[in-house]
């Protein structure tokens, strides 16, 4: 049903240009950044974790296509990190274009990179979503992934 293809540099600088803006839009409603300089901090993170663009070594950047159609439906950016001394992998970011939800390319392209995990011989995947995405959550549970911290915050008026 899908595939996972390396990014190439044009989709790469497409994916960066739309992330920037929706992380720190996140981190935002999150509560975690104030509006007023939230962009540039969200860049910077970027910058951190991806020096080298989609040629950063341990990170890969992947296209989601539909298989059937040809039509890019998505990326998944995951990246090796090390549990405990034991092979592990970290979703820094997993999107569905909004024309493509609700059509179960999540589901697949998550059962897909655990099957490239298992090949691989990695022992966990792990990733974060933000507490108001109900969506992502709903579906992170359903493929299996289990909750492992919870932060909580009860704003106050003044």
């Amino acid at each position: 049903m899908i595939d996972l293809r390396p990014m190439t540099r044009e989709e790469f600088l497409i994916y960066l240009e739309r992330a920037i803006v929706e992380y720190a839009d996140d981190k935002v409603k999150a509560g975690n950044w104030p509006e007023e300089g939230a962009l540039e901090r969200s860049k910077q993170e970027f910058e951190m974790y991806l020096p080298q663009g989609n040629s950063t070594p341990g990170h890969s950047l992947c296209t989601i296509y539909d298989v059937e159609t040809g039509v890019a439906v998505g990326i998944l950016w995951y990246a090796n990190m090390p549990e405990m001394g034991k092979p592990a992998w970290f979703v820094y970011d997993f999107y569905i274009h909004e024309n493509q939800r609700r059509r179960g390319y999540a589901v697949a392209a998550l059962a897909c990179l655990e099957e490239l995990a298992k090949v691989e011989g990695v022992s966990s995947i792990g990733l974060h979503v933000f507490g108001h995405n109900i969506a992502a959550r709903q579906l992170y549970e359903k493929a299996g992934y289990e909750i492992t911290n919870i932060n909580m915050r009860r704003k106050l008026n003044g």
